[in-house]
């Protein structure tokens, strides 16, 4: 297996993982920037980096990172690896929710909405 091939089939495991809640993302200091444990010698870490082209547009730069206890092994991003920033961006989105724990702070609100 070729060296995009695993990154490629590394980020499908995440997001299938991250999608059933299987993976424990975590808020971090930084908003743009979600970190999990994997197996107590692995960190993963999902990242957004927004910024503007030398045309005056809005971008986002996205990273996936897999460290173990000394070394970053691999940084993913959208294109080398068959990976579209639209992909991409659904495993940032679907780890900022997780870490964020926004689908049960909606059920929070919608039940203060209730009583109204």
């Amino acid at each position: 297996m070729g060296e995009d091939a695993k990154a490629l089939k590394l980020f499908e495991e995440i997001s299938e993982k991250t999608s059933a809640s299987r993976i424990r993302w975590e808020p971090t200091a930084e908003e743009n920037l979600f970190i999990a444990s994997v197996g107590g010698q692995f960190t993963l870490a999902v990242s957004r980096k927004e910024g503007t082209d030398s045309w005056g547009n809005d971008t986002e730069e996205f990273a996936l990172v897999l460290k173990d206890k000394e070394h970053e092994l691999i940084r993913v991003t959208p294109g080398g690896e068959s990976i579209s920033q639209f992909q991409m961006r659904d495993l940032f989105e679907m780890a900022r929710r997780k870490a964020l724990r926004v689908d049960d702070k909606i059920d929070d609100f919608l039940g203060e909405l209730g009583k109204l």
